[in-house]
């Protein structure tokens, strides 16, 4: 038995959480997977994975086996590109978690760039909306958007992303141009559901707070569809700047209450406390801030 290529093979089918994901990755058999991860429980006398109508699970042992290995494949892929002599490689795999909106219009973009100047780093990039447990669940980092709860984790801010409110020309036309906030709450909007702040919106000018509510014509739970709608519909949008920005680039927007701040907030990066990952998620820390602050220099720093 080949112990790391079977060992690599478990560690694929505990990220991807299926036999045939993990072998459309690999490039390999769902049968030769499913034989590595046998072979591997055999050889250790232990169950690593509960098999179910549901998919498939690791056992505590499993778990344990999982981070043990990755650690494992994760050194040998920088002794192989010399990591340990030369600080200046990156290599091994990172796995990402980031919110969807965020990672189409900000992160892949990014990480064009970024697998270009790092051609040994095996990137795996996983966009959804919810928060997700980065060590059970087998990521390396996750972009998350806000100001964090307390937890184990270490986070790095690498930016800020800006509110806007915005709306098409064609809504302009029929409503008119508002001068203040609470004009707002009489006009249709979308709704981003994503948005977790107090119920009433809030915005800000010369220490000034201005609180209204929103009439939601409709609601979605994502930013890039939000912008799309209003966009395309007689509807308003209170939107993260990655999200309207390019339709104000091409005229399909506008933005609303220029003047006015809508709020801000922090774009991080977490990741857990394991050593070996300082390296890589340092390298991608630096160069995703520098990016953001290249790409959207007006934003708050």
């Amino acid at each position: 038995m080949d112990k790391l290529n079977v060992m690599n093979s478990f560690v694929f089918v505990a990220e991807k959480g299926s036999y045939t994901a993990a072998a459309q990755h690999l490039g390999r058999t769902k049968a030769l997977m499913s034989t590595h991860v046998s072979q591997l429980e055999n050889a250790l006398e232990v169950r690593l994975i509960h098999r179910s109508t549901r998919g498939l699970q690791l056992t505590d042992a499993g778990r344990a086996y999982y981070e043990q290995a990755k650690r494992i494949l994760d050194d040998i892929s920088m002794v192989e590109v010399g990591l340990k002599s030369d600080q200046q490689q990156v290599a091994g795999r990172l796995r990402i978690s980031a919110p969807t909106t965020f990672g189409e219009c900000v992160l892949m973009p990014f990480v064009a760039q970024f697998i270009k100047q790092h051609p040994d780093l095996n990137i795996d990039v996983v966009l959804n909306d919810r928060f997700v447990d980065l060590v059970s669940e087998g990521y390396d980092l996750a972009i998350r958007i806000g100001h964090l709860q307390d937890s184990d984790l270490i986070a790095v801010s690498v930016g800020h992303m800006t509110l806007k409110v915005c709306a098409s020309p064609q809504f302009i036309a029929q409503y008119g141009l508002p001068n203040h906030p609470h004009q707002l709450s009489n006009l249709p909007a979308v709704f981003d559901s994503n948005y977790k702040g107090p119920k009433l919106r809030q915005c800000f000018k010369q220490g000034e707070t201005f609180s209204f509510p929103i009439q939601a014509t409709i609601s979605v739970n994502n930013a890039l569809a939000s912008a799309t709608l209003a966009a395309n519909a007689n509807l308003l949008t209170i939107s993260p700047d990655f999200a309207v920005d390019p339709y104000i680039k091409s005229g399909k927007l506008s933005q609303l209450l220029p003047d006015y701040d809508f709020g801000a907030y922090p774009v991080n990066v977490v990741y857990s406390h394991r050593k070996y990952l300082q390296h890589k998620v340092n390298v991608f820390n630096q160069a995703l801030k520098a990016y953001m602050a290249q790409s959207y220099p007006t934003q708050r720093s």
